[in-house]
């Protein structure tokens, strides 16, 4: 029972942990994008928790989602800045020298 109740506590934390509101880089036209599109939905989740390869898989998942709602799938300009972002901020992204981003 403890084991089980610990193993929960790690989940619920690691996911938690995944959401932020707090994104890199925020002024960007990605975090305002992201923020503005998929904030009124959901927490954010970090883009530091998915690599980029899940991003786009990810982001491409959420069109029909979005296609539902009032506002409509995202544009090919919007999923362009917005998976930029997300991918340049990945878990698999290139490192960036402190203070460039």
């Amino acid at each position: 029972m403890g084991v089980s109740r610990a193993l929960l506590a790690v989940v619920a934390s690691a996911l938690l942990g995944a959401c932020t509101r707090e994104l890199p880089d925020p002024a960007s036209a990605g975090a305002r994008l992201y923020r503005d599109r998929c904030s009124g939905c959901h927490l954010l989740f970090a883009p530091g928790s998915l690599t980029a390869a899940m991003w786009e898989l990810q982001v491409d998942r959420m069109q029909p989602v979005l296609a539902r709602g009032e506002r409509g799938p995202l544009t090919a300009e919007e999923r362009r800045v917005m998976l930029e972002y997300l991918q340049a901020h990945s878990t698999n992204a290139p490192q960036r020298a402190p203070g460039t981003g």
